[in-house]
């Protein structure tokens, strides 16, 4: 490690360690990138990267509020999204808000965490 900055490399490795699931897309959904941690929550392998978000949901319902995520983005009117989910034993939370990079709204960040019963 440097003296006050971190590498592409460590920060990478910062973000794998958050205890926090984390998904990264595009303005249309596009994934550019999700942590470790995410796959404990969602289905996420390195193929996925370049798919588009609404591939790896199935249910209508799902589909559904991704697409009016979307839009909201597109239209600039999103505000932080929050809902929870449960898969198998599993319930979590999810918080999709905008990535705004360099003053413009260019994607989304979703945010997974476990949620204590």
């Amino acid at each position: 490690m440097n003296n006050t900055t971190l590498t592409t490399a460590e920060l990478a490795a910062v973000l794998d360690q958050v205890p926090a699931g984390i998904t990264v897309t595009d303005a249309q959904g596009t994934i550019l990138y999700y942590n470790t941690y995410c796959t404990r929550f969602v289905d996420r392998k390195p193929e996925y990267i370049g798919r588009n978000i609404l591939s790896c949901h199935n249910k209508e319902q799902s589909i559904v509020k991704i697409k009016q995520i979307l839009a909201d983005l597109a239209a600039g009117t999103l505000d932080e999204v929050y809902y929870e989910t449960q898969r198998g034993e599993n319930r979590f939370g999810v918080t999709v808000s905008k990535f705004v990079f360099a003053g413009k709204d260019v994607g989304l960040i979703q945010c997974f965490s476990k949620v204590n019963k």
